[in-house]
């Protein structure tokens, strides 16, 4: 009988502990984004909405157009402020963040600015032609879908030979995680250099005389 007696009370403080009493002052306790992070390419548009909750974690969506917006770095994303909605436009690849504040709530949202597709990639120069003992600085050349030429910021840019013995890049290592590279020819050969920008691959061959 004593055991029933305690599970009816625990029940009954779980019932009250639910339906607490939400009736006198609210307050705006805390912003979340919906959605929390945002992935554009430079020229592309996203948005965020703001989402705030009393001190009951209830939401509280008639105060979310008084919302004030700002973002860390403006050279990545450009921000428009909308009230309740804020739109971000992305300028050139990299990641920065949003910041909301509104009442005693505060929250932040990520933006990702991600670089465009690529159409094509070269290897400038191509091929390799290069006396014993000298040097050449090889770049990567990427290409938009538009035809045009694209930065190579915020790309994932690797360089590999198939001989460093022949064609001996920085370090004398097989690979190297720069945008443009010096490749000296060490000795007499063919080698081949590999030019990789996330999942794309080019190669070109290297001739050492």
């Amino acid at each position: 009988m004593t055991r029933r007696l305690f599970s009816v009370l625990g029940l009954t403080l779980l019932v009250l502990a639910a339906c607490r009493d939400t009736v006198g002052p609210r307050w705006v306790d805390a912003v979340f984004l919906n959605p929390d992070s945002v992935f554009v390419v430079p020229g592309e548009t996203g948005e965020f909405r703001s989402v705030p909750v009393d001190q009951y974690q209830e939401p509280l969506p008639d105060r979310a157009a008084r919302t004030r917006w700002s973002i860390a770095n403006p050279t990545v994303a450009g921000l428009e402020e909308l009230g309740e909605v804020a739109r971000v436009t992305g300028i050139q690849p990299g990641e920065t963040f949003v910041r909301v504040e509104l009442g005693r709530g505060t929250g932040t949202g990520r933006v990702y600015v991600e670089p465009q597709e690529l159409a094509e990639i070269r290897i400038e120069p191509s091929p390799i032609d290069l006396p014993r003992g000298s040097r050449v600085t090889v770049r990567p050349v990427l290409i938009g879908l538009d035809g045009e030429e694209v930065s190579s910021q915020g790309y994932r840019i690797s360089w590999r030979t198939s001989n460093w013995r022949i064609a001996m890049m920085v370090g004398s290592q097989e690979v190297v995680t720069s945008v443009s590279i010096s490749v000296f020819a060490r000795q007499q050969g063919q080698a081949t250099l590999t030019l990789q920008v996330g999942d794309r691959k080019v190669t070109t061959p290297v001739t050492v005389r």
